[in-house]
């Protein structure tokens, strides 16, 4: 049995520890607090030279509570506090470790309660009722025991350090964690990362963010930097002008390892899509084993953000941006028109198609043809300047936005154009000639915002494609008459379902790994005077005129009503998809009236789809996500058609109450022609499996289509491969034969 005067105990206080693990300090602070001065005297004689977990002690000395009460307040914190019970009143001692907890809050500090009179205070509900290391009589504390019980103390006082540390970082990688993931560009996203990183670590915001682009070129771009660095910021790293920087940046991504000194560190990071990053910062001291730890964790965090914020970029692209051209989409331009508005008081735009595109595309395939609206981008680019703006708003047709209403000026550019056009085209080695058709729309004369100027544009180009085919036509009086028409179209909208001029076609919707038929999109057709009129022709002047509403109530309840005759007939269920304008969906009847049609059709909700476009969604319209949550509810499903022509972000996504993503046929279009193109479709896809949708590809037309779809892991699609909209009879026919 070892004795109190055993000095092995010695070893136990004296062990050394890393010193990654403890902090700069060079010592321990020990307060002692006793009114008898031999007491302090003995205790810093029995102490004097110790080293304790490989420090030193500094020791201060009070006498009575109310100086320790001054003390405390006063000093930073001490690991060790030697208290004595009996002072200044019996019970000053108990008194001061309630003052220690309960009034400062200071729960880390250990204390260790000494007593003269040993029974005063029962050890055990001493214990029980406050937070101490230990009671001990002061007898009983001789040196061995003394440093043995301090020693203890320490290390509980360095473990709690350590947990609250460990806790602290924590909670600001876990707190700042959103505010990073909701960042959606990659150059703020960076920026959040060092801002973070720097207050993780409570150091001076000296750093920068860089990325390694490009193995071929060795490209290091910096996304983000402070301090000294910011002259860095969207720089390129190189040899010549870095060479230090450069070198040590090589080093890290030759090791793929982090790289730390006595007065920097530099992390190494790789995302889940394979960017490899590098954050650099100037710590000016070695970091602790809790700073490496939260590091590792901190690292992790951002490689994820990082991948988010990439994938942002390039949802915002696949929203703005065309593909092909690299020139704003409709979407783009009507958001860039829309912002020339609030800023100019006019402005001409002319809407431009490709008369004999069509030819190209099919006379010399489609390879040449997106060479030549490459071409033709280029070309436009180069003529009007970079004072136009210049869009790709569909297939073949540009729109170009001149900051100028003067007409002489106007024609005048329009004649240099019609020059320009004169001779062909070499492209590829074939000489293609292109002509221009031109609609002509002048803000504000012919509308006061982007969608009016656009269609306005659109009605003098169809004009003008009958009438002055590669000429051009701006939208005036003698448009007139056809707007007389469309007023007319209305009219007779108005009792097309009263005159049951309405019936429905049926377009399958196929399971991509077995070919059976899984659901049908039901499409409107009117048949007006013995002539059948398409969507096309009569859709938009529904919506614009409200008699989409009592349209759409007919739609849904006819193609309730046909789903259960198949149940019936067939004894098994197919979902019935359903088109929904955002007029029906704001009309207040429109829940009250989908009761009444489900209840009266018997179908099961769950075999009901509603579909909803993504422009639609787009409208931050709080009423319109109510009801399609409303509609959930009731077990019926909501489907985001023409995905991809919108431009919502990954993060509004996943607010919209969507259970399925209808990817536009533009994009199925062109999947087989470019692994870019495929690549984007993929992306779309990889989007709804993230988001636990479902995924249909609309507008498949080839076999090589469907085979690249499944590839990318599509799961449903339709369109004329399989079958274009036919009528019910014809419909249950092909069923029967495609689900045998």
């Amino acid at each position: 049995m070892r004795t109190p005067e055993n000095n092995d105990l010695i070893a136990f206080a004296n062990e050394t520890v890393s010193a990654d693990s403890i902090s700069s300090h060079a010592h321990w602070r020990i307060l002692i607090v006793d009114d008898e001065p031999e007491v302090h005297e003995a205790t810093r004689f029995a102490l004097k030279d110790q080293l304790i977990l490989g420090r030193s002690l500094d020791i201060t000395s009070v006498y009575t509570a109310e100086e320790a009460r001054v003390c405390l307040k006063q000093s930073d914190q001490f690991a060790c506090i030697l208290l004595d019970v009996v002072m200044e009143t019996p019970d000053a001692g108990l008194l001061l470790v309630g003052f220690i907890r309960d009034t400062l809050k200071e729960d880390t500090s250990r204390i260790i309660l000494r007593t003269g009179q040993p029974g005063y205070a029962p050890e055990v509900d001493v214990i029980e009722k406050y937070d101490i290391n230990d009671y001990k009589s002061k007898d009983e504390l001789t040196r061995n025991h003394l440093i043995t019980t301090i020693t203890s103390s320490i290390r509980s006082f360095q473990q709690i350090k350590t947990i609250k540390a460990n806790k602290t970082g924590l909670a600001m990688i876990i707190d700042g964690a959103p505010n990073l993931f909701r960042e959606r560009a990659v150059g703020s996203f960076a920026q959040g990362v060092l801002l973070q990183l720097c207050s993780l670590l409570q150091i001076e915001n000296n750093s920068f963010l860089c990325c390694h682009e490009d193995s071929n070129t060795q490209a290091i771009k910096v996304l983000a930097a402070f301090g000294s660095y910011s002259l860095l910021h969207g720089e390129t790293i190189n040899t010549d002008e870095h060479t230090a920087l450069n070198k040590d940046i090589m080093h890290v991504l030759n090791t793929k390892q982090h790289l730390f000194s006595e007065h920097h560190v530099m992390l190494y990071m790789q995302s889940p899509h394979s960017d490899t990053l590098v954050v650099r910062v100037e710590t000016k001291r070695l970091l602790t084993e809790i700073d490496l730890h939260l590091l590792e964790l901190f690292s992790v965090s951002v490689s994820v953000g990082f991948d988010n914020a990439r994938l942002f970029e390039k949802m915002e692209e696949l929203a703005y941006i065309d593909t092909l051209t690299k020139l704003p989409n409709r979407t783009g331009l009507i958001y860039q028109l829309e912002k020339q508005i609030e800023t100019q008081s006019g402005f001409t735009l002319l809407l431009a198609d490709i008369d004999t595109f069509q030819t190209v595309n099919d006379g010399l395939g489609y390879q040449i043809g997106d060479l030549t609206l490459i071409t033709m981008a280029q070309h436009l680019k180069a003529l009007f300047g970079p004072t136009c703006l210049l869009g790709r708003v569909s297939a073949d047709t540009f729109c170009i936005d001149i900051p100028c209403t003067d007409k002489k000026f106007i024609a005048e550019k329009l004649e240099e154009l019609e020059a320009s056009l004169e001779h062909s085209f070499s492209i590829q080695g074939y000489e293609i000639p292109l002509s221009l058709t031109i609609g002509i729309a002048t803000f504000p004369q012919h509308g006061k915002n982007a969608d009016t100027l656009l269609q306005n544009a659109s009605i003098a180009l169809k004009y003008a494609k009958k009438k002055h085919r590669a000429g051009y036509s701006e939208f005036g009086k003698e448009f007139e008459q056809e707007l007389q028409q469309r007023l007319h179209m209305a009219a007779e909208l108005r009792h097309c379902v009263e005159r049951n001029e309405l019936h429905l076609m049926y377009q399958a919707q196929i399971c991509l790994k077995t070919k059976r038929i899984l659901g049908a999109e039901a499409l409107v057709r009117w048949t007006h005077k013995g002539q059948i009129i398409p969507p096309n022709d009569f859709i938009s002047t529904a919506e614009s005129s409200g008699y989409i509403v009592p349209m759409g109530y007919w739609i849904l309840e006819e193609a309730c009503r046909q789903q259960v005759e198949w149940k019936t007939e067939l004894s098994y269920e197919i979902t019935i998809a359903v088109n929904v304008s955002i007029r029906q969906l704001k009309d207040p009847q429109f829940l009250k009236r989908t009761d009444q049609i489900l209840e009266k059709t018997g179908i099961n909700p769950s075999s009901l789809e509603i579909e909803v476009t993504e422009s639609m969604m787009m409208e931050d319209n709080n009423t319109l996500h109510s009801v399609l949550n409303d509609i959930r509810k009731r077990g019926i499903q909501v489907a985001l058609d023409d995905f991809g022509t919108g431009y919502s972000s990954l993060s509004y996504l996943q607010q919209l109450p969507i259970d399925h993503l209808k990817i536009d046929q533009s994009f199925i279009s062109k999947i087989t022609k470019s692994s870019q193109d495929s690549a984007i479709t993929a992306l779309m896809i990889s989007i709804g499996e993230l988001l636990n949708l479902k995924v249909i590809a609309e507008g498949v037309e080839t076999y090589e289509q469907q085979e690249e779809l499944i590839k990318l892991g599509c799961s449903e699609a339709q369109g004329y491969f399989y079958s274009k909209p036919i009528s019910k009879t014809e419909f249950i026919k092909l069923l029967t034969t495609m689900n045998q």
